[in-house]
């Protein structure tokens, strides 16, 4: 089911509370960017990256959560202003995972 939907996710660091929004789009939706997670265990993120060459088992402290689902069919650039929406909400930027807007 996951490879039919496009959204958006939380990934939480349970030790910090740290938190990471991100979003999923294309043909394998969701499920394919988490096996993007499983293979590298910091999905390209470099907040994460450099987490895990600090404390490489952190990536099992992590806790996926879908924020909202949506239609694989939306366009990228929407489902990127949804991501940021929930950016901006949670505060994931200035206090998470998030880097700074380039």
């Amino acid at each position: 089911m996951l490879s039919s939907v496009a959204g958006v996710y939380l990934i939480v660091d349970t030790v910090t509370g740290d938190q990471y929004v991100g979003s999923a789009y294309g043909e394998e939706g969701i499920l394919g960017r988490w096996k993007i997670y499983v293979n590298t265990r910091h999905g390209n993120n470099n907040r994460m990256v450099r987490l895990l060459d600090e404390y490489p088992d952190r990536f099992r402290k992590f806790r996926f959560s879908i924020l909202q689902t949506l239609p694989r069919s939306m366009n990228r650039d929407e489902v990127i202003r949804r991501e940021q929406r929930y950016m901006e909400k949670l505060g994931t930027r200035a206090f998470g995972l998030n880097g700074p807007i380039s």
